[in-house]
């Protein structure tokens, strides 16, 4: 392989890679946006598995639920699917975007990690146990911090926002302790999650869903339906698996940690959502931490470590090609 075609394959996996952080990284955010102009969270889990669920459907109809069977892919559509939309769009309605931003992946790490060791007897090394030690006074941080006089945000419903984020990571970590213990392959995982949460979402929304719906304009609902169904649902996934077969697993989550920043940087247009020093210290230590629990830290300190060795290598180089050039000045011309 050529270096230019090293260097545009590289290129690829960080555009996919980061697009699949700022997708989800931007899911809580305009989410929050759709509450605000009147969607309901079961509204917004109608758009989002009607439409990739009838978008995924014939993978169904070819390969069924590939080696997964009906009951394992019905605890992953529980840990992923309409429960886990439901619950972390409520908690939208009480705390601000940016605490779901936070919250939910490290939670979501956290419980993964102790489930595995727990059910999969998948020891985490040191490493990640100090990185979770980290994510959870970062989460215990943003917890923590009271939302500004400028969010219409109480400090109680803060906290049931929080507590409500804290359970999404937890359904979340059911999914993946699950595809990981069945070796799911990712396509044939979401497929299953969209197309059971379809038949689910579908109709509960016609029984509770409110006017939103209805009420919208075309224009908004092919929106929601393109972001939520499309967008989070589907294209998240291909991107951050095109990113991981390029850089591989470890590098990979490097991309995974962009996510909660992104949210509270988006959160500050969009919603005007200006974090406090609580919350920003929360983001601070639960990206360290993750960066830490992930393996990331080494990555750069070898990438660090590399940089800062081509650096003094170029400067000897230069300095001794100065010392000499000033030599060869100095040398008396021959009679």
């Amino acid at each position: 392989m050529d270096q230019r075609l090293t260097t545009q394959t590289k290129a690829i996996g960080i555009g996919a890679g980061i697009s699949a952080a700022l997708i989800w990284g931007s899911w809580p955010v305009l989410s929050r946006d759709s509450v605000n102009v009147g969607f309901d969270a079961i509204d917004i889990a109608m758009l989002r598995f009607t439409v990739a669920g009838l978008i995924l459907f014939p993978i169904i109809l070819r390969n069924g639920f590939g080696g997964l069977g009906l009951l394992r892919a019905s605890v992953l559509a529980a840990g992923a699917g309409v429960p886990y939309v439901l619950v972390t769009v409520g908690g939208l309605s009480y705390a601000p975007a940016s605490h779901g931003g936070i919250i939910v992946p490290c939670t979501m790490l956290s419980a993964s990690t102790l489930g595995a060791w727990l059910f999969l007897k998948d020891r985490p090394t040191k490493s990640r146990l100090y990185g979770l030690a980290v994510i959870f006074v970062g989460i215990a941080l943003t917890a923590c911090s009271r939302p500004t006089e400028a969010m219409s945000f109480t400090s109680s419903d803060t906290a049931l926002g929080d507590a409500m984020f804290i359970l999404s990571g937890c359904l979340w970590a059911t999914y993946t302790i699950g595809s990981r213990a069945w070796a799911a392959d990712p396509l044939q995982a979401t497929t299953s999650v969209s197309v059971l949460s379809m038949i689910i979402a579908f109709p509960l929304w016609l029984l509770f869903g409110g006017q939103a719906v209805s009420h919208a304009q075309v224009s908004e609902l092919i929106w929601q339906a393109g972001f939520q169904g499309i967008v989070v649902a589907i294209a998240a996934l291909v991107l951050y698996t095109k990113a991981v077969g390029i850089f591989g697993a470890g590098r990979g989550a490097l991309f995974a940690i962009l996510g909660p920043a992104f949210t509270v940087v988006l959160a500050i247009p969009i919603l005007g959502e200006i974090p406090t020093t609580l919350s920003a210290a929360g983001l601070v230590l639960s990206t360290m931490g993750m960066a830490v629990a992930f393996g990331v830290h080494r990555i750069i300190a070898t990438a660090f470590r590399k940089a800062l060795t081509l650096a003094l290598t170029l400067a000897l180089t230069l300095r001794l090609s100065l010392v000499r050039g000033g030599k060869r000045q100095r040398r008396p011309s021959s009679a």
